[in-house]
């Protein structure tokens, strides 16, 4: 019954035609020698955290001789569901983002037992009962400490901003870390902070930036996925204006398809999904990853920290270079701890949030 469930399931995504796939031929069967690992997404091109996460797909292709492929499921998440059942049916290893999917999981993880699931993004204080699970939470929160403080060092006006994506509890973790760490760099900072309500809509994200220059902004830190490039663009039409990009080296990322762009990127915050999914596929494939737990990956792990490029260096001057250092240190050290918005009262978060708006 359970087989024909998966049927049914992954005939609804072969209805539903918008799921895309790339990367080498999938597997027929488990049997194959050789390990696979998919990706599902809701779709590359971000210049962000799916591309980056992809990174590290494509580096176990190459170091490890892994078979992968990913699945873009597009903006409907009636196909999140049918997609992860496809995808476990054919793969060894199945990755993906967030608590939903972790949810859908829940509901099948017992049909598929030989087929281990990677979540990240996954809320710290989840409780993993799955033995075939590996989830990661990145304490993004430490990383954009580094990033708020770097934006009030930098800042002529004392006013900085943050475009979040949706107003959900990992971009108000981003958003916390933000404004404790550019109080901790000057205690009378302003945030403005604003939120496009998908991760999409670029241009929207590009109006809400527009207005926070008004308010004085002129370093701004987005983290809205693709619609956070529209921050960029509005960054780019005003002289004397930085921004802050996130999850990926996006300057890198703009650096030969649009310099004007690529020249107002400061830094970005990096998540390093490369390294972390490359290491678990790893670790899978050799024998060593401890599924059935959750895991929590932040500065002291090289995975969430700030892009010191030589852009930064030039930029940045030294001692303020120097300031976000010692910072990094102390955070990887535990003297330096940040509030999180997992498990917080919103009424708090507000409380905060609103303390520091211009």
């Amino acid at each position: 019954m359970k087989r024909v469930l998966a049927a049914v399931l992954a005939l609804a995504v072969a209805a539903g035609g918008t799921l895309t796939g790339c990367g080498e031929k999938e597997k027929t069967g488990k049997k194959d020698e050789k390990m696979s690992a998919a990706f599902i997404c809701a779709n590359l091109g971000d210049k962000s955290f799916n591309d980056i996460a992809w990174e590290g797909f494509k580096k176990a292709e190459t170091e490890l001789g892994m078979d992968i492929k990913v699945v873009e499921y597009g903006a409907e998440k009636s196909k999140m569901e049918p997609a992860l059942v496809d995808v476990a049916e054919k793969y060894d290893i199945v990755a993906f983002e967030g608590g939903e999917f972790t949810e859908i999981l829940e509901k099948h993880y017992e049909e598929f037992p030989d087929t281990k699931f990677v979540g990240f993004d996954i809320d710290p204080t989840y409780q993993v009962k799955m033995p075939n699970y590996f989830a990661i939470n990145y304490m993004q929160n430490q990383g954009d400490y580094l990033a708020g403080a770097l934006a009030a060092k930098m800042s002529q006006t004392g006013v900085i901003g943050f475009v979040g994506g949706a107003e959900v509890v990992v971009i108000n973790d981003f958003l916390l870390g933000y404004v404790e760490g550019a109080q901790h760099a000057d205690a009378n900072v302003k945030v403005a902070t604003a939120y496009i309500g998908d991760f999409v809509n670029s241009p929207k994200a590009k109006e809400l930036t527009q207005v926070q220059m008004t308010q004085g902004a002129d370093v701004l830190h987005q983290v809205a996925g693709a619609a956070g490039l529209g921050l960029f663009e509005a960054c780019a039409e005003k002289t004397g204006i930085w921004a802050i990009g996130v999850d990926a080296d996006q300057r890198e990322y703009f650096a030969e398809s649009n310099q004007k762009v690529a020249d107002v990127i400061l830094t970005s915050m990096l998540k390093r999904n490369d390294i972390a999914i490359f290491n678990i596929l790893k670790e899978t494939a050799e024998g060593k990853a401890q599924y059935g737990t959750l895991k929590r990956w932040g500065v002291k792990e090289g995975v969430t920290v700030i892009v010191k490029n030589d852009f930064y260096r030039q930029n940045v001057p030294q001692e303020t270079q120097a300031y976000i250092d010692e910072l990094e240190g102390q955070i990887a050290a535990g003297e330096i701890t940040m509030d999180t918005a997992y498990g917080m009262q919103q009424e708090q978060f507000i409380s905060i949030r609103e303390s520091v708006k211009p």
